[in-house]
């Protein structure tokens, strides 16, 4: 059994879906200040959590990266670190 879908927008630090919980996340579009900056995604619930997906931006301009079908697994939650883009969506559904 699969639990609740769904997508999460971040303009600041913070955790994708459920806190804590594990959470699969599909798909992440982001929004570069101005500089090229880059995606950082980490297993867990803060920023001194483990990285576990980075991905380059492009100089003001929104890229999204779909991590395919089985998208990516973060058993224990994910955490969406702002040091590193500007706003992010997050396409997730939280595992039972």
């Amino acid at each position: 059994m699969f639990g609740a879908s769904g997508s999460t927008y971040l303009a600041g630090d913070g955790v994708v879906g459920a806190s804590g919980k594990k959470v699969r996340v599909f798909q992440a579009t982001w929004l570069s200040d101005g500089t090229a900056r880059d995606l950082v995604l980490r297993n867990g619930i803060a920023d001194t959590a483990t990285i576990w997906t980075t991905a380059a931006g492009t100089i003001s301009k929104t890229v999204t990266l779909d991590f395919g079908p089985e998208g990516i697994l973060f058993p224990n939650g994910c955490f969406f670190d702002i040091g590193s883009a500007v706003s992010g969506v997050f396409t997730h559904r939280v595992e039972v």
